[in-house]
């Protein structure tokens, strides 16, 4: 996308009224609307030659129901932006509905701007481990990233308690070292063997299948951001057996819960030998279950 040109967006939704609205807003804010389809035309528009440039965005709109059909078509045929509204739209009455399009449109911005899209020609993983850390957690998964033998066909997502002001410092941790690139999540992206996608702290983040992952405006739930417990059910919902983890060094026993629920779906749990944790207590959680 040219920094000059607004990006051309591709709206998906079956709601004649959020289509409406949407579709005023977008032009209230610029932005090149240059389809606008449901999701039982969708296929069609893939199906038939395009004489004009695909969108830059896809901004996805439709239930739960039809939600995966209209993801394998877009990430089938399209190497574009996929931003998918989480939030299930008001009732068209009062300031509800208008506040939800506002912070849709705060969603595709973000996305729009930091051009965060699907990477193209990245492999798909073969298996997704969650590597789950609290205090000293940084330094203990950095020099397990250094160890780790280079092309696993993993993805990891590393979930680290920390405040949301200095979650960035985690990314940068990573940087030029080792095999494993390590990225914050923000927006929209897929999931990539070799790399390592950090969980927010200020936002939770939503894992969907076809390997995408998408930053919610929801903050966590409960006294831990990340919540690591419910990073581990989003993540055992969508990949099940292809689910690993590993507990690293934590004053708390975040994890507990996840450990079992990882194990119970047909995966792997690990956890750093207590001994050399800055704080056994998440570790020794997890091997108290018996699923370690």
């Amino acid at each position: 996308m040219s920094g000059a040109e607004p990006p051309r967006i591709g709206l998906v939704t079956d709601s004649d009224i959020n289509r409406f609205a949407l579709q005023k807003l977008l032009q209230e804010q610029r932005y090149k609307l240059v389809l606008s389809v449901d999701s039982q035309r969708l296929a069609q528009y893939f199906n038939k030659p395009n004489t004009e440039a695909e969108p830059d965005v896809w901004l996805v709109d439709i239930s739960e129901s039809v939600c995966q059909e209209a993801f394998a078509t877009l990430l089938d045929d399209s190497q574009r932006i996929v931003l998918v509204n989480d939030e299930q739209s008001p009732e068209l009455v009062g300031d509800a509905h208008a506040v939800w399009c506002r912070r849709l449109m705060a969603k595709l911005e973000s996305v729009a701007v930091n051009g965060e899209r699907r990477l193209e020609g990245g492999p798909e993983p073969e298996h997704v481990w969650l590597l789950a850390a609290s205090t000293g957690g940084p330094a203990a998964v950095n020099t397990f990233l250094e160890r780790l033998p280079a092309g696993l066909p993993i993805a990891m997502i590393y979930a680290q308690h920390i405040e949301a002001r200095f979650d960035r410092v985690l990314q940068d941790m990573g940087s030029g070292k080792g095999d494993y690139p390590i990225r914050l999540a923000g927006g929209e992206q897929r999931l990539v063997a070799g790399e390592v996608l950090v969980v927010p702290a200020d936002h939770q983040l939503r894992f969907l299948p076809f390997g995408r992952a998408v930053k919610t405006r929801h903050l966590w739930r409960g006294q831990f951001q990340p919540a690591i417990d419910q990073v581990s059910a989003e993540l055992a919902d969508v990949y099940r057996t292809k689910l690993s983890m590993i507990v690293f060094t934590g004053m708390c026993n975040d994890g507990e819960i996840g450990t079992r629920i990882t194990k119970a779906c047909g995966g792997s749990v690990w956890a750093q030998t207590p001994d050399s944790c800055v704080s056994p207590d998440m570790p020794n959680a997890a091997i108290a279950t018996g699923c370690v």
